[in-house]
């Protein structure tokens, strides 16, 4: 490759900007890239910042989708717990409920509903259980 501003001259690199072939004399190295001498500094700088930004925020993402893996586990654990708190609500209410069915009966009906209901979660709850993605073992 040949400098883009002195054709006679072997290009060192490119420019992380405008992408010309650079000599020596028309390079400027800012240590993460080579920039067109007094043309494309300021550009390929904030080239630069924004690649280190970008890495930055990467981590935090990465740090971020961790701690999500443990908020999931926990809401497993809510929802079982969920289910059992309907399940023996459901059982209690309709103890209740049909110890004087006259005065009561929505109680019975209300306890068998929260019954129902506390099965029901409690197959949703085992169904949908986060899978874990498998393990690249390369």
């Amino acid at each position: 490759m040949r400098c883009f501003y002195h054709p006679d001259r072997e290009a060192v690199g490119s420019c992380k900007s405008c992408g010309k072939g650079l000599c020596p004399e028309c390079a400027v190295d800012l240590v993460k890239g080579l920039a067109c001498r007094g043309r494309c500094e300021a550009d390929v700088q904030a080239v630069i910042q924004l690649i280190d930004q970008n890495i930055r925020h990467m981590a935090v993402v990465e740090s971020s989708l961790q701690g999500r893996a443990s908020i999931m586990q926990q809401g497993k654990s809510a929802r079982y717990a969920n289910g059992f708190f309907l399940l023996v609500a459901g059982v209690v209410l309709a103890i209740f409920g049909a110890a004087d069915l006259d005065r009561f009966s929505f109680v019975l009906v209300l306890g068998v509903v929260f019954l129902l209901f506390g099965v029901y979660w409690l197959i949703l709850a085992r169904r949908f259980q986060i899978q874990k993605p498998p393990q690249d073992k390369s």
